[in-house]
């Protein structure tokens, strides 16, 4: 039997302080999938499939009748984080460097990237 996972990343800003004693419950309103694996089961008698997936927008926490609503990131920060995603999926150690490199090919092929 085949067993399906979903593990989820990002963030997003509050402007409340949260209850450590309490559970909230989360509701993402876009996510990504950002990658895919699959692995047999020590019984080989399926897959472990995991899915990675990245909130793109504003997440909202529910506690209790108390809603908190959360801030989408920057246009920039989604961006780097883009760009660090890549970064990891190519093996690249020096982010920064990578990441200083990458913007300035884009600022040099905007009319490109725009057209």
């Amino acid at each position: 039997m085949d067993i399906y996972k979903i593990k989820f990343s990002g963030s997003t800003e509050i402007d409340h302080h949260l209850d450590l004693k309490k559970d909230y419950s989360v509701v993402l309103k876009r996510c990504a999938i950002k990658s895919a694996n699959k692995k047999l089961t020590e019984e080989d008698e399926g897959s472990i499939y995991t899915y990675s997936m990245e909130s793109l927008d504003e997440a909202t926490l529910i506690c209790e009748g108390q809603t908190i609503k959360g801030s989408a990131k920057s246009a920039s920060k989604k961006l780097r984080g883009a760009i660090w995603h890549k970064a990891e999926e190519l093996g690249i150690e020096d982010f920064e460097k990578f990441y200083q490199e990458t913007v300035t090919k884009i600022i040099i092929d905007l009319d490109k990237i725009i057209n």
